[in-house]
C-alpha cells in the first residue's frame, strides 16, 4: 500500500471532503474537523477552503434536530453556547472574506429579541460579507423555552421585523435559505416571515422549518430544490414557478394545503414540474384532508403532470387510486411508502415492475386484524418484479402465523417487535428470494441470565436443526442492551447454522 504522501492533491481532497463534510452543520462539527489543518502544511492547504469556509454563530444542534443535546443543563450553559462563535479565529486569519455560508444556531431562554439583536450587532462587527450565498438559521427547543417573553409585544414584534430587513440587507447575496424556528413564538415567526419575503426571489434552494407564512404575493422563477416543512394553504404560500424545481420535499402543517401555490400560469390549468426528480410527500398526521374532505393532494380544477419524476416518497399521506394516477406516468425507479398497508395496495398502479427499488413501511404500527395483514401484503408482495422490494413492518400487537404469509418478490425485510427472532427464522421459507434480513427486538435478552440464554437458544436449535435453503446473505440484529454478554454468539450461531449463504451478520443494540 502506497503510503499517504504519496497520494495526488485531487485523491487527498476526495478524501478530506468526506471527512469534514460534516463542518458546516454545527460548530461542534466544526471544532471537530480542525485537527485536520494541523497535520502538515500540505494537508492544510487542501482542507482550510472546507473547514474555513463555513461562519458559525452559536453552539446549538444541527438545523436538522429542533432540539438542545442533553448535556446542556441550565440556561446559564446555553446563553453562554448562544453567544460560542468561531468568527474571531476567521476574522484574526483573513478567511473570513473566503466564507461562503452562514450559520446560526440560536437557543432562546426567556427574551428571544435579545438573540435577535445579539446576531444583529455579530453581522455588525465585520463589514464584508457579500461572498455569503448560504444562510442557515436554527432557534430550537430546550426545557427552558417552552414559555418565552416579549415586553412589548408589538414593538418586538415590528423590532425583529427591521432586524429581518436589516440581515437581508447586510448577506444581500444569499441564493440558499435555510431557516427552523419554535412552532409558538410569534415574533420569531415574525423574524422568518420578514426573511424569507427579503429573499424569496433571489433564492435557488430553500428550507422552509417554520409555520411563517411567506405570502401569496412573493414569486419565486429560480428555486430548484425546496423543503416546505409547514406548507400551508395558497393564502399564505408564495408563488414557485414549477419549471425549475429538481428536488421538492412538502410536510402540511395545516388541513389547507393547495397546489394552487404552483399555478404560475393562470392562463393555463396545467401545472408541469417539468425538471422535477425527487419528490416527498410527508404528513406528521396521517389523513390530513383538504376543505372538501378529498385526500391532500387532488385538485380537480388542474392537470398536475411529473414527467421527469425518478423518485417518489409517500410518507403518512392519505392517497386514493385518483392521487396515485398524479404519478402513474411518470418514469419513476424508486417508489418509497410509509403508512396503512391497505394504502400500499394502490401503488400496483403504479406499474411497479419498471421500478428500481420499492419499499413499503409500516413501522408506526398496524391497526388492521392479523387476518387481512396476511392478506393484503401476500396480495402486495406476490408478482412484482423490479430488483429490489423492501418490507418493513412493525407486528409487536400481531400474532402472525408465518405459513399463512407468502411473499416471493421479497429481497430485504425489516421486523421489529419486542421478541422476534422465532418467527424471523419461521418466515425464511416464505420469502424464497430475500437476501438481507434486519431483525429489531428491543426486549430480547433483556431479562435473560446466562443460563437462561442458553437454555432458549438451545430450543431454537433443536427447533433449526436442519439448514433452510434460503439466499440470505446479509443479517442485522438488534437486541435489548441489558443482554447477557453471550447472547450476541449464541445468536450470531443460529442463524450462521440456519442460513447457508450469509456472508454478513452485525449485532447492534436496539433503540
Amino acid at each position: 500500500m502506497a503510503a499517504i504522501d504519496a497520494l495526488t492533491g485531487d485523491i487527498l481532497q476526495c478524501i478530506f471532503r468526506i471527512v469534514t463534510a460534516d463542518a458546516h452543520k454545527c460548530l461542534r462539527y466544526w471544532k471537530r474537523a480542525l485537527p485536520v489543518l494541523a497535520i502538515c502544511r500540505r494537508w492544510r492547504e487542501l482542507t482550510i477552503h472546507l473547514v474555513y469556509s463555513t461562519v458559525i454563530i452559536g453552539d446549538g444542534p444541527v438545523i436538522e434536530s429542533s432540539y438542545m443535546p442533553v448535556d446542556v443543563c441550565t440556561s446559564s450553559d446555553i446563553g453562554a453556547r448562544n453567544q460560542n462563535t468561531n468568527m474571531d479565529l476567521l476574522l484574526s486569519t483573513g478567511y473570513i472574506k473566503h466564507s461562503r455560508e452562514l450559520v446560526i444556531t440560536q437557543t432562546p431562554t426567556e427574551y428571544p429579541i435579545q438573540l435577535l439583536v445579539f446576531i444583529k450587532h455579530a453581522l455588525g462587527n465585520f463589514c464584508e460579507w457579500t461572498g455569503i450565498r448560504v444562510l442557515r438559521l436554527s432557534f430550537c427547543t430546550t426545557i427552558y423555552n417552552y414559555e418565552l417573553h416579549s415586553e412589548n409585544g408589538r414593538e418586538d414584534n415590528a423590532r425583529a421585523a427591521q432586524i429581518a430587513q436589516d440581515i437581508a440587507e447586510v448577506l444581500c447575496n444569499v441564493d440558499t435559505l435555510a431557516i427552523r424556528t419554535m412552532l409558538d413564538n410569534e415574533m420569531l415567526i415574525k423574524f422568518a416571515e420578514t426573511l424569507g419575503r427579503c429573499y424569496f426571489g433571489q433564492l435557488k434552494d430553500v428550507w422552509w422549518m417554520t409555520p411563517a407564512c411567506i405570502g401569496s404575493d412573493c414569486t419565486s422563477t429560480r428555486l430548484t430544490t425546496c423543503l416546505l416543512r409547514h406548507a400551508n394553504n395558497e393564502q399564505s404560500m408564495p408563488l414557485v414557478c414549477p419549471q425549475q424545481l429538481k428536488s421538492m420535499r412538502l410536510v402540511p402543517y395545516t388541513n389547507k394545503f393547495s397546489w394552487q401555490c404552483f399555478h404560475f400560469d393562470k392562463q393555463s390549468n396545467n401545472i408541469v414540474f417539468e425538471d422535477l426528480t425527487n419528490l416527498s410527500l410527508e404528513s406528521r398526521h396521517y389523513g390530513i384532508r383538504v376543505p372538501d374532505d378529498t385526500p391532500i393532494l387532488l385538485e380537480n380544477e388542474l392537470n398536475i403532470s411529473f414527467p421527469s419524476l425518478r423518485h417518489l416518497s409517500l410518507i403518512c399521506v392519505n392517497i386514493t387510486p385518483d392521487i396515485i394516477q398524479l404519478f402513474a406516468a411518470s418514469p419513476l425507479t424508486t417508489v418509497v411508502f410509509e403508512g396503512l398497508l391497505e394504502n400500499a395496495l394502490h401503488l400496483q398502479a403504479l406499474n411497479l415492475n419498471r421500478l428500481s427499488m420499492l419499499k413499503v413501511s409500516t413501522w408506526f404500527g398496524c391497526t388492521i386484524s392479523d387476518e387481512k395483514f396476511c392478506t393484503e401484503s401476500n396480495a402486495l408482495f406476490q408478482s412484482i418484479e423490479c430488483a429490489v422490494v423492501v418490507f418493513s413492518v412493525d407486528i409487536d400487537d400481531m400474532a402472525i402465523n408465518a405459513t399463512d404469509v407468502y411473499w416471493p418478490c421479497l429481497t430485504h425485510l425489516e421486523l421489529c417487535s419486542e421478541y422476534i427472532e422465532d418467527l424471523a427464522l419461521d418466515l425464511v421459507p416464505r420469502v424464497p428470494n430475500l437476501v438481507y434480513l434486519f431483525v429489531r427486538a428491543f426486549k430480547a435478552g433483556k431479562d435473560e441470565t446466562e443460563q437462561s440464554a442458553q437454555e432458549y437458544f438451545e430450543c431454537l436449535r433443536q427447533k433449526y436443526s436442519q439448514p433452510s435453503q434460503s439466499n440470505i446473505t446479509n443479517v442485522v440484529l438488534s437486541f435489548a442492551t441489558g443482554r447477557p454478554k453471550s447472547f450476541d454468539d449464541l445468536a450470531t450461531d443460529l442463524f450462521v447454522h440456519y442460513l447457508p449463504k450469509l456472508r454478513n451478520i452485525k449485532l447492534d443494540n436496539a433503540v
